[in-house]
């Protein structure tokens, strides 16, 4: 089966600006308010909500709420110099405990991840602090860090002006580079990757996004997949460039989770294949009401 041709509206969702901790997120919503579980859409690194347009035109009978993730998309780009790390480890998970909390609205919530949004997802999972019903991992990137060229950077004098100078340029690129690495291409990757161009130009984000990739950690995830004690799937492009087949079926086994992989498909399956990832989103969904 080929790619689908169609065109989304990658504004899908009913929006609307929401505070948490003093970051203004940028949020969409649809679907049926009473739909139970709420599915939270958590997308990947230089990404946006945008990137859920054609999961989403595929689930219109489930809840679905996403939101973009500082320092992308529409949301705010606070300062990284401030008192407290807005970009930090804890201050993402406390941002997306908030969030998910508020979607669920007092229910057990479906994780949706793609790429670095898997990490979060599993990460949430793991905190306790929220109730998940289940992940849904998209081509997940748990390990990686930024290229090693960033990082012998961030070891020099004056790294944080510099850096932020060399990534508002790279920004520039930044469509084409995404067009570029994706295989497969169809209108949605198209249109995804010139937003997320749009997206990484607007003021602030390259000093965060500098900030963001020079302080990363690796979150050790990896070793504590045994504990995570929900349901999950793993779904992956078998022409993937970034995160490949292998490391998807050891994300999958550390979960004891089924994996799917999707032939013709690259680091982007739920955007090149929007209605077959739907399809196993919701045949997940399915299988948890019958727990």
């Amino acid at each position: 089966m080929g790619p689908t041709r169609r065109r989304y509206d990658l504004r899908w969702g009913r929006p609307e600006r929401v505070d948490v901790g003093g970051v203004g997120i940028h949020v969409e919503s649809a679907g049926p308010e009473g739909a139970r579980p709420p599915l939270a859409l958590l997308h990947g690194f230089g990404s946006g909500t945008f990137t859920w347009a054609g999961v989403a035109a595929h689930l219109t009978d489930h809840r679905l709420v996403a939101w973009d993730r500082p320092p992308f998309g529409r949301s705010d780009r606070p300062d990284p110099a401030g008192p407290e790390d807005p970009y930090g480890p804890e201050a993402e998970l406390a941002r997306a405990a908030r969030l998910v909390e508020r979607a669920g609205a007092g229910d057990a919530v479906v994780l949706v991840g793609h790429s670095a949004g898997s990490l979060l997802a599993v990460q949430v999972a793991l905190s306790g602090r929220v109730p998940v019903a289940g992940l849904v991992l998209v081509s997940p990137a748990l390990e990686d860090g930024p290229p090693p060229t960033v990082r012998a950077v961030s070891r020099l004098p004056g790294s944080a002006l510099l850096g932020a100078s060399l990534v508002r340029v790279g920004a520039m690129g930044a469509a084409t580079y995404l067009r570029r690495t994706t295989r497969h291409p169809t209108p949605l990757t198209e249109a995804t990757a010139a937003e997320a161009g749009r997206c990484l130009r607007l003021p602030g984000t390259a000093a965060a996004l500098w900030h963001l990739t020079s302080s990363w950690q690796p979150p050790g995830v990896l070793e504590r997949l045994g504990e995570v004690d929900v349901p999950a799937v793993v779904v992956g492009g078998v022409d993937d460039r970034i995160v490949s087949a292998p490391a998807h079926r050891t994300v999958a086994e550390g979960l004891g989770a089924d994996l799917r992989l999707l032939e013709g498909a690259g680091h982007a399956p739920h955007e090149q294949r929007p209605d077959e990832v739907a399809g196993i989103i919701r045949g997940f969904v399915a299988a948890l009401g019958g727990r």
